[in-house]
């Protein structure tokens, strides 16, 4: 069973975990975030000494440790009845980042969309991000030569994602318009995908009733 899955793409600062814990708290939705799960890790622990030793370079954490990382993730939520594949749509923020975890991950998601926020200032973002940093305790988000490694990390490995995918799949939205105006333009792209997906017909248990 491949999860029905929402890409959330952008810059650093573009607003993606903010969009994405709005939606996933729409019955139907789940947020997930690779960031959220590298935070979660314990920093003692062997996983989390790996991710660190990246993290706090702005470099991407590699992609089989990454790739691995949320797919046992994602299974820890079915096997505890918090997600249900068949009806369930992920909004996934931050992977695939890469085009090798996208290769990776294909097997594993059925790709409804892609939301591309859209970043026009970097210069806006660098300050967006340094608020934040302040507001949240984020100290890798306090350097701005790591921030600016960040965006270039992005551009380099990143955004060739979109490349992977059809371009009749991908949606750009302005991620510099406010925050409530971002959200009105996702749902009008999300709302038709929810439905379609409620539409179709239950399929019957493998195993039959008793």
């Amino acid at each position: 069973m491949k999860y029905k899955s929402i890409l959330l793409f952008g810059a650093p600062g573009s607003g993606k975990g903010t969009q994405g814990k709005v939606i996933g708290n729409i019955l139907g939705f789940m947020h997930t975030s690779t960031g959220d799960l590298f935070r979660a890790l314990d920093k003692n622990s062997e996983m989390g000494k790996v991710a660190a030793q990246y993290s706090s370079k702005g470099l991407l954490v590699p992609d089989d440790f990454t790739v691995n990382l949320w797919t046992q993730s994602m299974q820890k939520l079915v096997d505890a009845g918090k997600l249900n594949p068949p009806t369930d749509i992920l909004v996934m923020d931050g992977i695939p980042r890469s085009v090798k975890q996208a290769e990776l991950l294909a097997d594993n998601i059925d790709v409804l969309k892609i939301l591309s926020l859209n970043v026009s200032d970097m210069d806006m973002m660098v300050d967006r991000l340094k608020k934040r940093a302040i507001k949240e305790g984020r100290k890798d988000d306090a350097d701005e030569k790591v921030i600016r490694n960040r965006f270039a990390v992005y551009e380099k490995e990143t955004q060739p994602v979109l490349g992977f995918y059809p371009k009749d799949k991908i949606a750009t939205v302005d991620a510099l318009m406010s925050p409530i105006r971002v959200l009105e333009a996702i749902l009008k792209v999300l709302i038709p995908i929810r439905e379609a997906v409620d539409a179709q017909p239950a399929k019957p248990s493998c195993c039959g009733g008793h």
